[in-house]
């Protein structure tokens, strides 16, 4: 794909033909409308959380903590929403790769179906995928040598031999890659580490005030195995020396919460 139909095709996507009806309905400048449709897009996740957005799929899959052998027919089931299409996959696609822009779904698809209580097997994973389970098992394989888990059903019983690839792109961005290189490193789009950054950033400032899990679990949204991570890399990052990222995320975290408040105080 040549860089002027990829450009053709990001322009076509749900938030840019949102974004360009704000422009031309209500005059608003580009940047005004992509915020703007950034800011109802987080409203729609707080607060209609449950519904499906852009480019998803209702799927019921195996719930969360039934036994890796346990015959899927005698297994209890549940309901998730699955982006099969995200904004950021065509950027992928382009900067990395086909096999980067799958890999990147797959991991995708495993975290929504945690974070939801559910967990998809290798087999239903090619399903939603379009390829074959060769490919699934080849990219999990990939993916282990780059410390990172495909949180498929039987990965899941054996948590412990890598973290996920939310965690492995903070760390690399602590041990000072920069934003970019991480993004490269990882084969994800640059604007989806920065969003890992964020919620990684909250969580340690939570942490740091002493917030317990559960507290952290309904004020992030993230599931308890994230947290937990990146829990555990914050105290890693400090047992090892390389804390200075971790604090220049909290000094800028605190100044824009800062002025958040003296904002919205200014506005009343």
């Amino acid at each position: 794909m040549n860089q002027e139909e990829w450009k053709r095709l990001v322009d076509k996507s749900d938030r840019q033909l949102f974004i360009n009806d704000l422009i031309t309905g209500f005059g608003l400048s580009k940047v005004e409308a992509e915020a703007l449709y950034d800011r109802i897009t987080l409203f729609n996740h707080d607060y209609y959380d449950g519904s499906r957005g852009p480019g998803q799929i209702a799927k019921t899959v195996v719930a969360l903590g039934e036994p890796a052998g346990k015959p899927i027919k005698y297994c209890r089931m549940v309901s998730v929403n699955l982006t099969i299409l995200h904004e950021t996959d065509l950027e992928i696609r382009q900067k990395y790769g086909i096999a980067a822009e799958r890999q990147n779904k797959e991991l995708r698809l495993c975290d929504e179906a945690i974070e939801q209580g559910g967990v998809l097997t290798q087999e239903y994973l090619a399903i939603l995928q379009d390829t074959s389970l060769s490919t699934i098992k080849r990219d999990d394989s990939y993916l282990m040598k780059q410390g990172i888990s495909l949180l498929t059903r039987g990965m899941v019983e054996d948590i412990g031999r890598g973290v996920s690839h939310k965690t492995k792109a903070v760390e690399l961005y602590l041990k000072n890659y920069s934003l970019s290189e991480t993004a490269r490193k990882m084969g994800h789009a640059p604007s989806s580490v920065n969003r890992y950054l964020e919620s990684f950033t909250v969580v340690t400032f939570l942490h740091k005030e002493s917030y317990p899990l559960l507290t952290i679990r309904k004020i992030t949204k993230l599931s308890e195995r994230l947290i937990k991570e990146y829990i555990t890399l914050i105290e890693r990052a400090e047992s090892e020396g390389y804390t200075d990222r971790i604090n220049q995320l909290l000094e800028q975290f605190i100044v824009n919460e800062a002025f958040k408040k003296t904002s919205r105080g200014g506005a009343q």
